[in-house]
């Protein structure tokens, strides 16, 4: 019961504050619940510290963040569900009103050495600026982004689109040798899959050691160049996201389980696979600021240009959010 406790911390440890043009939504403040399901026509939230309530709608305030002193309720037929590090909480109005205790202190601190707290704190670092470095403002590289790791078997490259022909190629990180490439591609695609590419970076990670790798992009002719930096996922990150995604399979479903995989995706920094989880849930609520911007995130680091132009526009036309 500990070791699940803990797990679902993970998925509580980072929430999305809002979205700003420069991908840095995530939130500095480690949520200690999330709502889940709105299932009642009288469901409210009193946040902590102040004696007024506000409704809780679906399916807007699917996804938000809930923090200890906060309480819910439903005052009619029906529940508000929410998923808390004890598991999913189903608050009914015999339940009512349900207070939302804080995660303990140990699974929050910043001090990481707590045994603990080491993977909540991983995870809470990710919502924070300077967690990865992610894609330099100038870099038309958009996949992978510096920093990042991938799994071969979802291995793709994306670039902003350019009118010229574009030579790629994969280094390992001494530049000794060459894995795959070079390549040459139409820059205007903006995104290519290589089975060959799949494959060489198959064949490397069976390879003892673990060095990183860099795509190489160049325009027209060697003077117009630039480089990112990225890993394999092998051995032990591999292994313990593996375990991650068991758990998440085995012990939730729907909505939790979605964003449980696409915050474990994102601590490994696989943040394609990521966005692909967020997307996944927001089918639960499509209509969700929250998962809305959980997903816009992801695709932001994924480098999804054409999806975070969807996503954003779904963004601006939700209405005014409610008081926090």
């Amino acid at each position: 019961m500990r070791h699940r406790a803990i797990l679902i911390a993970f998925l509580l440890a980072a929430s999305v504050a809002g979205t700003v043009p420069d991908a840095r939504a995530q939130g500095t403040v480690a949520s200690d619940g999330r709502v889940l399901d709105i299932q009642c026509a009288d469901a409210q939230l009193q946040k902590r510290n102040t004696p007024s309530w506000r409704a809780l709608r679906a399916p807007q305030d699917v996804g938000l963040p809930l923090f200890g002193g906060d309480h819910v309720k439903c005052g009619g037929t029906g529940y508000v569900e929410i998923l808390i590090p004890a598991g999913k909480k189903q608050i009914t109005k015999a339940l009512s009103p349900f207070p939302i205790d804080a995660i303990e202190a140990a699974q929050k601190t910043e001090n990481c050495d707590v045994q603990s707290a080491e993977i909540p704190c991983a995870l809470r670092r990710l919502g924070i600026v300077g967690a990865t470095r992610g894609r330099a403002a100038d870099s038309r590289i958009l996949w992978p982004a510096e920093g990042s790791a991938v799994l071969p078997e979802h291995f793709v490259i994306r670039w902003t689109p350019v009118p010229q022909k574009i030579t790629l190629s994969i280094l390992t990180e001494a530049k000794d040798a060459t894995l795959w490439g070079p390549a040459e591609t139409d820059g205007k695609t903006g995104e290519l899959k290589s089975e060959a590419a799949d494959s060489a970076l198959a064949e490397y990670k069976t390879k003892p050691g673990t060095q990183g790798l860099i795509l190489t992009f160049t325009i027209g002719n060697a003077n117009d160049w630039e480089e990112a930096h990225f890993s394999l996922l092998k051995g032990r990150p591999e292994q313990e996201l593996n375990a991650q995604l068991d758990f998440w399979n085995k012990n939730s479903d729907g909505l939790a389980q979605r964003m449980g995989r696409g915050y474990s995706f994102s601590r490994h920094k696989l943040f394609s696979e990521a966005a692909d989880e967020y997307d996944a849930a927001l089918k639960s609520a499509p209509g969700s600021r929250y998962l809305l911007e959980d997903a816009l995130q992801a695709s932001r680091l994924a480098g999804r240009a054409p999806r975070v132009k969807e996503l954003e526009s779904q963004v601006a036309a939700l209405p005014e959010a409610g008081n926090p």
